[in-house]
């Protein structure tokens, strides 16, 4: 999980929050769990996955979003984000944040929907196919890619100094001098502290932190990812990390089909500022809109 990026991602968002929609903000009921979402636009629908420690805020406001007059695009605070219900227990996550995707296509009467992922949100996604390939058009996985049972581990490690330090009760400005180890010359352990408190100082740090340990659990089989015929597009920076981009081609080979779009310069979180993001998303859902 390349969280070092996204914890920049959040500090962004913390500092100038920006609301999803000032359109149909809603809620429903996800096995006893409350998943808020944010849908506006009519057409076929598009589910909007954002990653770890953000929320439906990442894909701006929906109701100026030009793809709104083609498009009914649906963003979703995933479990333990946003304003969706908060479980601490690691296990009420994983598999289940894809099942909410799924429920809540039940709840707007949806057979099936374009997914766009960002980061946890493209590895969520990917559950979704490998279990309900049946209500997949299409997925673009931004910035990660479906996660193979080989990589968990690795993938986890930053995931595990954040769930460690909540759990230990420890201030978090240790945690960010872990994760973003060029700030070490810039930042005492005092001034990392407060920006802690200025990030999640009104934050579920314990959602965060167990929501963060069960994506471990949202692993997939090449043999579960090919029973999903939905087209699929990787879009991520050259800069993302390399297990990303390993994967992503492991996963093209492995289906014998699928695009990988590679944005030069770019990296974990300034792939999502790219005008190429954008627009090969916007390319990939029209070219492969239903029949």
């Amino acid at each position: 999980m390349k969280c070092r990026s996204m914890l920049v991602a959040f500090v962004v968002c913390c500092l100038a929050p920006i609301p999803a929609s000032a359109a149909d903000d809603a809620v429903f009921d996800s096995n006893g769990v409350k998943i808020r979402y944010v849908t506006v636009g009519k057409g076929e629908p598009i589910v909007l996955l954002h990653g770890w420690m953000s929320d439906s805020g990442m894909w701006g406001r929906l109701d100026t979003n030009p793809a709104a007059k083609e498009y009914q695009l649906i963003a979703v605070d995933l479990r333990g984000h946003g304003k969706s219900g908060k479980p601490h227990e690691a296990a009420k996550y994983g598999p289940e944040m894809a099942e909410d995707v799924v429920r809540l296509l039940d709840h707007l009467k949806l057979a099936k929907a374009h997914l766009v992922g960002y980061s946890m949100g493209a590895i969520v996604a990917g559950k979704v196919a490998a279990m309900h390939p049946e209500r997949v058009v299409s997925i673009v996985y931004g910035g990660q890619a479906p996660i193979l049972p080989v990589k968990v581990k690795a993938d986890a490690r930053e995931i595990e100094v954040f769930a460690r330090a909540v759990e230990e009760g420890k201030d978090l400005g240790e945690y960010l001098l872990e994760v973003l180890p060029a700030q070490k010359a810039k930042l005492s352990m005092e001034e990392a502290n407060k920006l802690a408190k200025i990030l999640y100082g009104d934050k579920d740090v314990k959602a965060f932190a167990a929501a963060g340990r069960g994506i471990k659990n949202l692993d997939v089989t090449g043999e579960q990812l090919k029973q999903c015929k939905a087209p699929i597009l990787f879009v991520h920076g050259s800069k993302e990390a390399a297990a990303t981009k390993e994967r992503a081609a492991v996963i093209v080979k492995l289906l014998g089909r699928g695009e990988i779009k590679v944005i030069e310069g770019a990296d974990h979180v300034t792939t999502l500022t790219k005008p190429e993001f954008a627009k090969a998303i916007e390319e990939f859902i029209r070219a492969n809109k239903q029949k």
